[in-house]
């Protein structure tokens, strides 16, 4: 037994730690690799986000640089009938009853989305042929004023105080991979708007 703890000593105590890359000398300890380096902020280009999708993580403007014949080319003869994608995620009814007031202003869209913004902050374009019926649409309702009180017609207890709050489901999108094949991601989209209470 101390044979073998002795010669685990020996072994261990002959280790060097190693480092293989090059270091500066000027006191700088950062790592320098060899080679040119690769900026990948955004792997997927950059997207000039037009004024009308400012401020959202979608856009419904299609860009002028939209690979369409790529997308068409991809999906012929694929489809027979309209394929509308994409894919919920989440698996409860956040929407609630349609009949039912929340007494907040909402802008209700159900149109075809040609970018998403990512969870990581990635512009993605969204795949769309509908010449080959694949369209990717889902119905977005957005807030008007996220943060203004609701049910003011209605007198609060003290110490309450209301605020619509801007709700939102997970999609997955099939988008363009930069290359020229496709790729899934999940998008945090609006789905609703809710009046929601605070303690002030």
């Amino acid at each position: 037994m101390f044979v073998g703890i002795y010669f685990v000593f020996c072994a261990l105590s002959s280790l060097q730690l190693t480092n293989g890359a090059v270091t500066k000398t000027n006191g700088d300890s950062s790592i320098v690799f060899p080679g040119p380096t690769q900026d990948v902020s955004n792997r997927h280009g950059t997207v000039d986000v037009p004024d009308k999708c400012k401020g959202k993580n979608f856009c419904t403007v299609k860009p002028a640089d939209y690979p369409q014949e790529l997308f068409n080319k991809l999906f012929k003869g694929k489809f027979k009938e309209q394929a509308f994608q994409p894919t919920y995620v989440m698996t409860d009814d956040r929407q609630g009853d349609p009949d039912e007031m929340d007494d907040c202003d909402t802008t209700v869209t159900y149109e075809p989305l040609f970018t998403v913004k990512t969870n990581e902050g990635d512009w993605r374009t969204v795949v769309q042929a509908p010449e080959e019926n694949y369209l990717q649409m889902v119905r977005l309702e957005s807030c008007n004023r996220v943060g203004n009180s609701c049910f003011t017609d209605f007198r609060l207890p003290l110490g309450l105080q209301t605020l619509c709050t801007q709700k939102y489901n997970v999609w997955e999108f099939l988008v363009h991979d930069g290359k020229d094949g496709t790729e899934k991601v999940k998008v945090n989209l609006p789905m609703c708007c809710s009046c929601r209470y605070k303690r002030t």
